[in-house]
């Protein structure tokens, strides 16, 4: 169905704009005379730039960035607060948002609102709102507290950011030095060395062990570059065939040190999105099935979804937690405490900023490592390069 931007006047003569989807032009101007809209501009969305409206992040559908969506949630979490109709802050914040894509579907959502479409159907059509973020606002619609489902949820993803830029800006160091090393390394094995190779021959003396050491690794890196086509093609080949999502998940939870991190991030995350769930008004089994979507492993996955089946027979959530084997007992304990107390969202929020907390410590013990056995390692390699190419011509300069 065609997808229609339009301008009119409504029946005070105020100027409204929006996005709707009707089967004709015709057919959209009787839907905009029923609103008591008189158009005066109507334009096509052409395939391409609807294709484009339906392409975020870790958190949403869409091309835009995380901090985008956590600045639009926490603006309306705030006109909210100050008791602003969700239609005018629609409005409101589309006139004033630069993204083409958060524009159009503010102001579809605006539409789908002003025919009566409840905030969360209208926000589920726009796609780029988070799953998450629909079924607590449909909860949230219920108990009155939409505003404060909106500054929770901003809260959330501003964290969750944050912590993936802390990583990403303490790797730039390390990645700069690997790939600088990595360059010097190979201008020596391919420019330097045979160069010097083939001085050395003229005089028939023999190499040293060291400078033959380094021609056959260049020979190797050599023969390994001219195959690397073949090598690409059977990798994927292989991967599409043989490896596995759930080969690889179960490696991320084995290998030392990084299975740590993996899995104190993936308790964070999950623990969190579940405590805003519940604290948005949805029931336990609901706010399990939405926050496991957000576990990108597939052996934790399956564990969890077979809790949402015993929660649903009536088990306690904390005793099927502890016999599924994958969370640690400190952290069943608080949510043994939050069932007995009452307060298991509370006590989810703990549990994951605990972790987050761990998964942060553990990420600046490696990276704090990382940087220096990056220099020593590269520094030996290179070193031993120079040296190598330079021995034999020290050595013809002594005799």
């Amino acid at each position: 169905m065609p997808l229609y931007k339009y301008k009119a006047y409504n029946e005070k003569g105020k100027e409204v704009s929006g996005t709707l989807e009707a089967p004709s032009l015709a057919q959209l101007r009787k839907i905009l005379s029923q609103k008591n809209y008189l158009p005066f501009e109507i334009k096509e969305v052409k395939e391409g730039t609807k294709k484009s409206l339906l392409s975020i992040e870790l958190f949403s559908k869409k091309k835009i960035s995380d901090e985008e969506l956590a600045l639009l949630l926490y603006e309306i979490g705030l006109l909210l607060e100050k008791s602003v109709n969700i239609v005018n802050i629609l409005e409101i914040l589309s006139n004033q948002i630069e993204n083409q894509k958060i524009r159009d579907a503010l102001l579809k959502a605006k539409s789908s609102i002003s025919e009566g479409k409840s905030v969360a159907d209208a926000f589920k059509e726009t796609e780029i709102f988070p799953d998450f973020l629909i079924e607590m606002i449909r909860a949230g619609e219920t108990s009155g507290a939409l505003d404060k489902i909106f500054l929770s949820a901003s809260d959330f993803i501003e964290k969750q950011s944050g912590f993936k830029k802390e990583v990403v800006s303490s790797l730039i160091y390390p990645s700069i030095v690997i790939v600088v090393g990595f360059l010097a390394m190979i201008v020596i094995i391919t420019f330097v060395v045979p160069t010097i190779t083939k001085i050395y021959t003229q005089f028939n003396k023999e190499l040293p062990t060291s400078t033959k050491i380094v021609i056959g690794f260049s020979h190797a890196m050599s023969f390994l570059i001219k195959i690397s086509p073949v090598i690409l093609i059977g990798g994927i080949f292989a991967k599409i065939k043989f490896v596995k999502k759930e080969h690889i998940d179960k490696l991320k939870l084995k290998i030392p040190f990084f299975k740590n991190i993996y899995k104190a991030t993936l308790y964070s995350t999950w623990a969190k999105t579940l405590g805003l769930l519940l604290k948005g008004g949805l029931t336990l089994d609901s706010a399990l099935k939405i926050a496991n979507k957000t576990i990108d492993n597939v052996v934790f996955y399956e564990k969890l979804e077979q809790t949402v089946e015993d929660v649903k027979r009536g088990r306690k959530f904390s005793d099927s937690l502890k016999e599924k084997g994958i969370f640690p007992e400190n952290a069943i304990q608080l949510v043994v405490l939050g069932e007995e107390s009452g307060q298991l969202d509370d006590m989810l929020e703990l549990v994951s900023d605990i972790y987050r907390k761990q998964a942060e410590r553990l990420m600046g013990i490696f990276l704090s490592y990382l940087e220096p056995m990056t220099i020593i390692i590269l520094a030996g390699l290179i070193g031993f390069f120079v040296f190598a190419t330079l021995l034999p011509i020290f050595n013809l300069s002594v005799k």
